[in-house]
C-alpha cells in the first residue's frame, strides 16, 4: 500500500507510533525522553502498514500551531490522548510532506523559525530544534 500516512492526514490522524512518516510511506522509528525533550533519534525503519493495521495506533491530531516557510509550513500539534504530540511539513497546497509523531512527548504548543531552524516548544516550555536543510526534514515528500 501506498499513501498510507497521506490518508491518516486527510482525516486528522496520525500513527501512534513515536516515529518520522514521509508522503511517500517511509518510516523511520523515532525516540526521545518523554516531555524532557533533551534529545531526539531516529532510528530503524518502521513498516507503516505494520503500525496502523491496528486501529489502536492510529490516533487524532489537532493543529494548535503553524509557521510559515518558503515553500509552505511547519505545523504542530497534539494526539487525542493528551500526552502525545506532533510536528510536520506541508507545501504550498497542504499537502504532507513528513509527520513526526512523538508518544509521551507532551503536546507541541510552538512552533518558530530561525533562519534554516525550526524549533518546536511542548506544552511544558521544552523544545528540540531541526535543520530545514537536514534531508530528513525536506520537503520532499515523495
Amino acid at each position: 500500500m501506498t499513501d498510507r500516512v497521506v490518508s491518516l492526514w486527510r482525516f486528522g490522524n496520525a500513527p501512534a507510533v513515536s516515529g518520522l512518516y514521509r508522503a511517500d510511506d517511509t518510516a523511520f522509528a523515532a525516540t526521545t525522553n518523554g516531555a524532557k525533550l533533551s534529545w531526539f533519534l531516529l532510528g530503524s525503519r518502521l513498516d507503516l502498514d505494520e503500525v496502523v493495521a491496528d486501529p489502536e495506533y492510529v490516533m487524532g491530531v489537532d493543529i494548535v500551531a503553524s509557521a510559515e516557510i518558503e515553500d509552505g509550513s511547519l505545523v504542530c500539534g497534539e494526539g487525542e490522548l493528551g500526552a502525545d504530540g506532533f510536528f510536520a511539513r506541508l507545501d504550498r497546497a497542504g499537502g504532507l510532506c513528513w509527520l513526526a509523531a512523538l508518544r509521551h512527548s507532551n503536546p507541541f504548543e510552538r512552533i518558530t523559525v530561525s533562519g534554516e531552524t525550526f524549533t518546536v516548544a511542548n506544552n511544558l516550555g521544552n523544545s528540540l530544534s531541526f535543520s530545514l536543510a537536514d534531508p530528513r526534514f525536506s520537503g520532499q515528500g515523495r
